[in-house]
C-alpha cells in the first residue's frame, strides 16, 4: 500500500529534483554575476540548503516509549515535504528553479520513500536507521540516531524520550548537506482489544519538540564560475565557522554561521499497533522553512 501510495504521489512528477551549483551561473541564457545589492542567487542557495536539510533530518517516526531489550522494528515509510517551488521575492526564480539543470521549479512537494529499522537495547536505549531515495532523482538520504526512554511503561505517566541523530544527502557530486537533529518526544499508549492478551493492539499519540543544525557545502569548484565568493559553506553550528574568505587554501571552502541554520522544529503523530503490525503517520513543522508528512507501515518483533 506505501509503495502504491509513493508511485501515485511521484507519477506527476516528470521533472527530475537533481540539484547543480554550476546551474545557478545563469539563469533564462544570461549570467547571474552581477546583481549589486540584489544578489537574489546567495538567498535562494540558502535557502535551498535550509528547505533540503529540514526536508532529509530525522523524523519522529515512534512514539516516546522504546521497544525494550528484545525489540526489533522494520518499517517502509514515504516522507512528502512542502518545499518552497516558487519565488521568494515575488520576482526572482526560486533556488529550486536556479539549482535546476532545466531551469524548471518542479513539483512543490519531495518525496522520499525509504526504509527504517530500529533496534532495542539494555538500559531503554534504542539505536535506529533511515535509507531513502528522494524521487524523480538520482540522489538519497541516509540517517542515523540514538533514543533514550528517561520515563517510560508507567500507566499513570506518560513516556518520554530523548533522540540525536544526524542525516546525510547522499548521491550529488555539487552540493554536500547534513542536518544533525535533538529532540524530545513525549507520549502515551493506550492498550485496547477485545480479549487482553490474545488480541493485543494499542494507540499511541506523541508530540515531539526539538532543534535541527544545518550545514551545507559546494563539492564543486567555483573558482572560475560567478558563483565564486558568493556561494559558501552555510552552517548552523558555531564551532563549524570558517571565515578563511580571504585566504582558503587550495579546495578549501569558507563557513558562515547563521543562527537560521538551527531551527527548532515541532511535530507529532501517532502509533497503531496491532498483533506485530505497526502504522505510524508523523508530521514536523521548521518554522519558516517547510512542513513535512511522514506515513510509515511495518512490524515490530
Amino acid at each position: 500500500m506505501l509503495a502504491v501510495l509513493s508511485l501515485l504521489a511521484t507519477s506527476g512528477f516528470a521533472n527530475a529534483r537533481d540539484i547543480s551549483l554550476l546551474a545557478m551561473d545563469d539563469y533564462g541564457g544570461a549570467s547571474t554575476a552581477t546583481f549589486g545589492s540584489n544578489d537574489y542567487v546567495v538567498a535562494d542557495y540558502q535557502e535551498l540548503v535550509k528547505e533540503l536539510g529540514a526536508t532529509i533530518a530525522n523524523k519522529p517516526m515512534a512514539p516516546g516509549e522504546t521497544l525494550g531489550i528484545s525489540g526489533f522494528n522494520v518499517s517502509a515509510t514515504t516522507t512528502f515535504s512542502f518545499i518552497q517551488t516558487g519565488s521568494l521575492d515575488g520576482t526572482n526564480p526560486s533556488g529550486w528553479e536556479l539549482s535546476s539543470p532545466d531551469e524548471s521549479a518542479g513539483p512543490v512537494a519531495l518525496v522520499i520513500p525509504s526504509v527504517m529499522v530500529r533496534k532495542g537495547l539494555p538500559l531503554s536505549i534504542e539505536l535506529g536507521a533511515n535509507a531513502g531515495w528522494i524521487a524523480t532523482s538520482e540522489t538519497g538520504v541516509f540517517g542515523g540516531w540514538g533514543r533514550w526512554g528517561i520515563i517510560e511503561g508507567y500507566r499513570q505517566l506518560p513516556d518520554l524520550s530523548i533522540q540525536i541523530g544526524y542525516a546525510g544527502y547522499v548521491g550529488n557530486d555539487e552540493l554536500e548537506v547534513g542536518v544533525m537533529d535533538e529532540s524530545m518526544t513525549l507520549g502515551y499508549t493506550m492498550p485496547f482489544g477485545s480479549i487482553k492478551g490474545i488480541h493485543q493492539a494499542s494507540f499511541a499519540p506523541y508530540f515531539s519538540i526539538g532543534q535541527e543544525h544545518i550545514h551545507g557545502a559546494p563539492r564543486v569548484d567555483l573558482t572560475h564560475s560567478g558563483l565564486d565568493g558568493r556561494i559558501t559553506g552555510v552552517t548552523g553550528f558555531k564551532t563549524g565557522a570558517n571565515d578563511c574568505s580571504t585566504s582558503c587554501a587550495p579546495g578549501e571552502v569558507a563557513t558562515v554561521y547563521d543562527k537560521s541554520f538551527a531551527p527548532l522544529v515541532v511535530g507529532g503523530g501517532f502509533r497503531l499497533l496491532s498483533g506485530e503490525f505497526t502504522f505510524t503517520v508523523a508530521g514536523t513543522y521548521t518554522p519558516k522553512v517547510v512542513p513535512t508528512v511522514s506515513v510509515g507501515m511495518g512490524f515490530t518483533y
